[in-house]
């Protein structure tokens, strides 16, 4: 794979994605294994981001060709390059996962894991009696949970192409929202394929974390340039809020140090 598969289109960020404001300061700039990154942190909210960034056009299409190859996940200091080698040592995380869900909804349910990867969180849920449903726009990854798991997956983006229907109990997104372009939309079309009652799960770094302000951009935290935003526990509250979940839990502390956990229930719409 040539570097050329790894090259991004950049535009200048107009302003923060959560509260509008045009306002920033710098944060810090630092060099990372795919680049050099500029975060800049929102004036009014506080919200840190990279600036400039990469449009959505070429980050839709490393996403479906690009982004879990072993040869992109080598390049990006990955543990495991190959993600199906990944996979197997994954699911210690996911049975912690699956208890944490299961301390507010049990089984049986309609689970849907929004950028499921090669499936391992699916796995887990189907074995203790979910209904479970994945969307990944990585069409390795899809082919793998379907043929070789025979697992629900769905490949595209969500919402778009995620699975029609408005009745699930659980929507998970295991460090999602860092690569959204509108992590605010995302959340509100979340509420809208959930189920009154339903129970959103998710992660993301901590901008905030003693992790993240030591190392800076050594920091795990820090993926330039797939990662577009990194939240605090302030910030995860308000963008639940904004997008129409009422938070249950949010804490600092999850799979790696400097990671932010969050539980919420969908609002009555």
């Amino acid at each position: 794979m040539s570097e050329e598969v790894f090259k991004f289109d950049f535009v200048p960020v107009e302003k923060c994605v959560l509260c509008g404001t045009v306002e920033r300061q710098e944060h810090f700039s630092a060099e990372t294994g795919t680049g050099m990154a500029r975060l800049v942190k929102c004036t009014k909210c506080g919200l840190v981001y990279i600036d400039p960034a990469p449009t959505q056009e070429s980050v839709r299409e490393f996403y479906k060709s690009v982004y879990l190859t072993p040869e992109y996940r080598k390049h990006d200091g990955a543990r495991f390059p190959d993600p199906k080698s990944e996979f197997v040592e994954t699911f210690f995380v996911m049975e912690k996962h699956l208890d944490e869900i299961e301390e507010y909804k049990t089984p049986p349910g309609r689970l849907l894991d929004v950028g499921c990867s090669h499936g391992a969180l699916l796995l887990e849920a189907s074995t203790r009696g979910w209904a479970a449903e994945g969307i990944e726009p990585f069409e390795d990854g899809v082919k793998f949970c379907r043929d070789s798991l025979g697992l629900n997956v769905v490949q595209g983006e969500f919402p778009a192409d995620a699975p029609p229907g408005d009745s699930y109990d659980v929507i998970t997104m295991y460090e999602v929202l860092e690569h959204a372009c509108d992590p605010v939309g995302v959340l509100k079309q979340a509420a809208k394929f959930a189920k009154p009652d339903a129970t959103l799960v998710l992660t993301a770094p901590n901008a905030d974390s003693p992790m993240a302000l030591v190392l800076r951009g050594g920091w795990v935290g820090v993926k330039f340039p797939t990662h577009l935003q990194f939240f605090n526990t302030f910030t995860v509250r308000r963008i639940l809020i904004l997008g129409g979940w009422t938070p249950v839990k949010v804490k600092s502390g999850g799979a790696y140090a400097g990671q932010i956990l969050a539980v919420a229930r969908r609002r009555p719409m």
